[in-house]
């Protein structure tokens, strides 16, 4: 008989909406689809005390538990990454995640995630929402650089997830623009859902009913710090937190970001006048998204902290190309 352990995990913001099944591969709690079927079959899955069928639809609060073979912690497996550290303490931890590392396990990343550099790191982290996703109190896109922070114990980790929840958690990111917004500050509010022809894609409505659908009200404060008329240096300052939020309301406005293919930011580049840098756009990697400041009361201590993180070197090409002097 294979040995076993049981999973609790609540569902949060990235998994609502999604069937059981794929929201728990999302999440990093199956390897294959054939534990997927697996387990649902042999009735390994409950949700809100009940057993579930896969195809059931998951909702915001959700509490899952499942049944999982001990084998499945070699996701957890450490990876030799280096590890960008601005802070930390015996409580928490912020540092500065490259673009091109996913934060944690999932399906198509075992083990080759921001979580695994830091069990490698002999990091000690909470046990947080998942097993697969210790200490992790909010989470930034993979092609998304910037500053992250954990929580090394639970206490910590809920006292940090009430201050993001009671949005007193200071958040800016830049990001290079195609366009310049008319208004150079302005407010986006919308409502975020994903998209009915893509799944992995989300879109903002106004909806004056969005809310009773379960979409998610979203609010994104822009400033435009430089920009040559094709091109905009923007700083974003976020009231709410939603998956793709910042990138979804940039495309919803006509203003892309750079190199963010999923919503019309390569696109826009066949209608730049530079072929040097309409080349360096449809080529990037990444997207031109960058968590710049980060800031929250500590858990402990009780004093605010506050971190600057420096424009990327991998998106400086970007900058000179697009004429924008980037400040420090």
């Amino acid at each position: 008989m294979v040995e076993s352990k049981t999973i609790k995990l609540t569902v949060a913001e990235d998994l609502v909406g999604l069937r059981a099944d794929i929201g728990l591969a999302k999440a990093g709690v199956f390897n294959t689809r054939s534990q997927v079927k697996k387990i649902f079959t042999d009735k390994k899955v409950i949700v809100n005390g009940k057993y579930i069928k896969p195809s059931q639809i998951l909702q915001l609060g959700d509490d899952i538990q499942v049944e999982v073979p001990l084998q499945l912690e070699e996701w957890l497996a450490p990876y030799d990454f280096p590890l960008d550290i601005y802070y930390e303490d015996e409580e928490v931890l912020v540092l500065n995640k490259p673009a091109g590392l996913v934060v944690h396990p999932a399906a198509g990343h075992r083990n080759d995630t921001l979580i695994n550099a830091l069990i490698a790191h002999h990091k000690t982290l909470s046990p947080g929402s998942s097993p697969y996703r210790p200490g992790l109190v909010h989470r930034i896109d993979k092609d998304t650089s910037g500053l992250l922070v954990l929580a090394k114990d639970e206490k910590t980790h809920s006292s940090l997830a009430k201050q993001f929840l009671r949005k007193t958690v200071h958040r800016v990111y830049w990001a290079i623009v195609f366009g310049c917004p008319k208004e150079k500050t302005g407010t986006i509010t919308s409502y975020i859902s994903r998209s009915p022809n893509d799944r992995k894609k989300f879109m903002a409505t106004q909806e004056a009913d969005g809310e009773k659908k379960g979409y998610k009200h979203a609010i994104t404060h822009y400033e435009v710090l430089q920009s040559t008329g094709a091109m905009s240096l923007v700083q974003l300052k976020l009231e709410t937190g939603r998956t793709h939020q910042i990138r979804v309301h940039m495309s919803s406005i006509a203003h892309p970001i750079a190199g963010d293919d999923t919503y019309g930011g390569k696109k826009r580049a066949n209608s730049l006048a530079s072929q040097q840098l309409k080349k360096l756009i449809l080529e990037m990697p990444r997207f031109a998204l960058h968590a710049k400041e980060l800031g929250f009361t500590h858990p402990v201590k009780q004093e605010r902290f506050t971190f600057n993180s420096a424009w990327p070197d991998d998106l400086r090409k970007l900058a000179e190309l697009s004429h924008l002097e980037v400040p420090q």
